[in-house]
């Protein structure tokens, strides 16, 4: 699949080159997504998945960001500024990576255009508002037994180490137990 654009969102403003730079899965890659909506939604970092779940609804293509507590929305995105820089899509690959979403380029890339951001919240709820993003609020969220977080926990901290243990302490300290008897349990 070819793109004409793609978008990269960092915290950090005024860059002309964007740099590959190392991540989850080992590789060097400049990583950017295919829809700007959707890389709105990586300009806040704070916790990652355990704070906000991303995604896209399957049924209407709408991005959507699940609080995975109360207040989490505002922990990962309030007080926050950064830039969506739009990038030429021409040296850009889709299916490198698990998450359909996401794109990546193994070469820095010059910015075409950079479109800052200074409140990070305030940008999502708005283009809530314009309904191109869904924001679901924990007490509306679907209910489940965050089995799915506890699945990331265990797979990270085999990956990444306990820094992911105190990740889970921190955001969500009622599975804390759950995951470190998965890991017993050589769970995943």
């Amino acid at each position: 699949m070819k793109f004409h654009h793609v978008y990269h969102s960092p915290q950090v403003q005024g860059l002309k080159i964007i740099m590959p730079h190392e991540s989850t899965h080992g590789e060097n890659w400049v990583y950017a997504t295919w829809d700007i909506v959707m890389s709105a939604a990586f300009l806040g970092t704070a916790g990652g998945d355990f704070t906000c779940q991303v995604g896209r609804d399957d049924e209407t293509g709408i991005p959507f960001i699940v609080e995975r507590f109360e207040g989490a929305l505002k922990l990962r995105y309030g007080n926050v500024r950064g830039s969506i820089y739009v990038l030429p899509g021409d040296k850009f690959v889709a299916g490198k990576t698990q998450w359909p979403e996401e794109v990546i380029c193994s070469e820095s890339v010059a910015s075409l255009q950079e479109l800052q951001v200074e409140d990070v919240e305030e940008h999502l709820l708005q283009l809530a508002r314009e309904h191109k993003l869904r924001i679901i609020r924990y007490s509306e969220r679907n209910v489940g037994d965050d089995e799915d977080l506890v699945y990331r926990a265990v797979i990270w901290t085999r990956q990444f180490g306990d820094s992911i243990l105190d990740q889970i302490k921190r955001y969500h300290p009622h599975l804390y137990e759950r995951v470190l008897q998965a890991m017993k349990e050589g769970k995943y």
